[in-house]
């Protein structure tokens, strides 16, 4: 870098960024780097604007606006011309008084009242004085006393993150204490405080300046708030659970924690793990991302794939068998009995997933919320025929993945395997009883065990497992995200609208940060019709600015995915399988989307006969079972609704899913 400037990126400028299509995005990177090198370049037209901000030209259209703390240069936002000096007008930068922070803030637009707080105002009990001891500035202290619930998350959205929290934790009736002055000589100093890297990065070279405006937000900077930071870092006695809902940033602790295991013990072995291959790729690229290379004593995997790698080191290879291959064997060998064939295979799944492999297991086992009760000798008869069913799978040299994970836990407790110093996984609400008992076994027992992220409100493939009876206690070492950093307030709301009853403690209640347009339902009268607006609705994205990749266009089953994605392309629109790599629109089930987020979400057949599946219900082998299929829908519907950061669009012809909220 030639120039004597100094450089600094911030949220905000990725958040104007991302806005972009990818030509402009081009243009204004060239803009950025050019400025980097010379501030003085004359086709740039350095100009002050408004307060504290200057300009440049990036293309006839694209402004990148600056500001500017002593010799260091800080890229704000960038945008069309209109968008960008509004943006500009309606800001500002200071140094809180109080706690020495830098802060980009957004003017107040709201009197500053002079009668008494209302009685509805929740901060109104606070001073003034405390307030701003939080870094509140000050003409934010008034409006924020005086406004309800409602009006103090209107007056968040120009604030920084950092004070964002502290304001929802007073809201949720937690002590904040007011962070210490930041001390430093210099502007270059503050921007690398970690109190400041929450809203800006510090960039020192010109390689890290073009790094930095190549990718986005999060692949360059995995930013932590304080409740982040303290899981991360703690010294757990044993195992440890997190929860929270879609965008609070579950996966991003995960990721750090991996980093943090592998920095306290070198000398050991780390698992990262989760439920699928999509998510485990989207874990070890995101981990890279973070450390800047490989960490050698991490392993990541996806637990299945693991389980069967470790399998084959101490037996033969097997095939998979599910349901669809022993299915028709089960029911075979069942002929005779007083049961439905319904009762039959999840009774059967009930079994091998808890490992009931000998009679004794099985018939001292709670079937507590089953709902068909079997006497001593039901159990004996039943219990004789899956016998026979595990018989016929070793025969063909087959096993389910529950049976792997079982004879891997038995070879790891055994000694014939070697554990792993730590075990973080991700995603594990989807995990069945086989695969938490192998997670505890994977794990050598003592401090930092298991670090176990979760969201029971995107359960979509079991039914809830005690994990207190599979060993797994976390009383003492459990802890909750609530605030998303992803998915809009509107859309956050109207996802959790969808969620069962039985997850309502738990998941509901994220707060979320950005504000953005309403989520869109539409219904029709006929497919095509539903068809015809969805692809107008993909256009007018594109036209705004959108890449087809930012897209993505869901559908309960596969049948109705494949329709969209062929129709996408004989549209002329770039499409690709969410499985596959590619530039185009993104389009599969609600499954495959699982654990990913896209900046636009279409759900294409939000409609009574899809969710919930009617297959599914009438598979159930009575009401309790049938309750639980209806949970699963309920979850899968919110999976799909949580996916997008900032659009989405619902469409449905005929009946609405009785999940929609209306």
């Amino acid at each position: 870098m030639t120039g004597s400037a100094s450089v600094c990126i911030s949220e905000s400028f990725y958040k104007g960024k991302d806005r972009l299509n990818q030509m402009e995005r081009g243009q204004i990177m060239d803009a950025l780097l050019s400025f980097f090198q010379d501030p003085s370049y004359p086709s740039l037209r350095l100009e002050k604007i408004h307060n504290d901000f200057w300009s440049i030209r990036a293309s006839r259209d694209l402004r990148i606006i600056l500001t500017r703390q002593a010799q260091v240069w800080i890229a704000a936002y960038c945008g069309h011309h209109d968008e960008a000096y509004r943006w500009a007008e309606r800001r500002r930068v200071e140094v809180h008084p109080q706690t020495g922070d830098i802060q980009i803030v957004r003017i107040p637009e709201v009197d500053t009242p002079s009668r008494e707080p209302p009685a509805n105002a929740p901060l109104a009990r606070f001073d003034e004085d405390y307030l701003l001891s939080l870094g509140v500035p000050q003409d934010y202290v008034k409006p924020l006393r005086y406004a309800t619930e409602d009006g103090v998350l209107e007056l968040l959205d120009g604030l920084p993150q950092a004070i964002q929290e502290r304001i929802l934790d007073l809201l949720d009736g937690k002590p904040v204490i007011p962070p210490p002055k930041i001390q430093v000589q210099n502007a270059e100093e503050l921007l690398a405080h970690p109190m400041a890297q929450r809203q800006f990065v510090l960039l020192r070279s010109l390689q890290e300046v073009r790094q930095a405006l190549q990718g986005s937000w999060e692949a360059w900077h995995f930013f932590l708030h304080p409740l982040q930071q303290e899981v991360v870092g703690a010294r757990f006695g044993g195992p440890a659970r997190v929860t929270g809902g879609a965008g609070t940033g579950k996966t991003v602790v995960a990721i750090h924690r991996a980093r943090t295991l592998a920095q306290r013990y070198p000398q050991a072995r780390i698992l990262l793990t989760t439920f699928n291959k999509g998510l485990a790729r989207k874990l070890k690229v995101a981990l890279k991302g973070l450390a800047g290379e490989e960490l050698p004593n991490v392993w990541v995997d996806h637990l299945h794939n693991l389980a069967l790698r470790l399998h084959e080191e101490v037996a033969e290879p097997v095939q998979i068998w599910t349901e669809e291959k022993y299915r028709p064997i089960l029911e075979k060998l069942c002929q005779g009995l007083p049961y439905s064939s319904g009762f039959l295979l999840s009774e059967w799944e009930m079994a091998d997933a808890w490992g009931l492999y000998i009679w004794e297991a099985y018939r001292g086992f709670s079937r507590e919320g089953r709902g068909t009760p079997l006497s001593a000798r039901e159990r004996q008869a039943l219990f004789e025929v899956f016998q026979r069913v595990w018989e016929t799978l070793r025969a063909q040299g087959a096993a389910t993945f529950s049976g792997v994970c079982h004879r891997v836990r038995a070879a790891l407790e055994e000694g014939h395997l070697p554990r792993f110093r730590a075990v973080v996984a991700d995603e594990t609400q989807d995990f069945g009883p086989a695969e938490l008992m192998l997670l505890r076994a994977l794990a050598e027992e003592g401090e930092d065990d298991l670090f176990l992220t979760l969201d029971p409100a995107q359960r979509i493939y079991r039914g809830p497992t005690s994990w207190r009876a599979l060993g797994l206690e976390v009383q003492g070492r459990s802890r909750r995200l609530r605030v998303n950093y992803r998915t809009t307030r509107e859309i956050g709301e109207l996802a959790e609208r969808t969620l069962p009853s039985q997850v309502e403690g738990e998941a509901r209640g994220s707060l979320a940060l950005l504000r953005g347009p309403t989520p869109e339902q539409r219904g029709f009268n006929r497919e095509e019709e539903a068809l015809k607006e969805l692809l107008r609705w993909v256009r007018w994205l594109l036209g705004q600015g959108l890449e087809p990749r930012q897209i993505a266009v869901l559908a309960r089953v596969h049948k109705l995915a494949e329709s969209v994605g062929k129709r996408l392309l004989a549209e002329g629109l770039p499409a690709q399988k969410l499985d596959e790599d590619g530039e185009g629109v993104w389009y599969g089930t609600v499954h495959a989307a699982k654990g990913l987020e896209f900046r636009a979400v279409a759900l294409f057949g939000a409609s009574a006969d899809l969710f919930p599946l009617k297959i599914l219900l009438n598979k159930a082998a009575d009401l309790q079972e049938k309750a639980l299929v209806e949970e699963k829908e309920r979850s899968l519907l919110y999976v799909a609704l949580s996916r997008p950061r900032e659009y989405l669009w619902v469409g449905y012809w005929g009946e609405p899913s009785p999940y929609l909220p209306s």
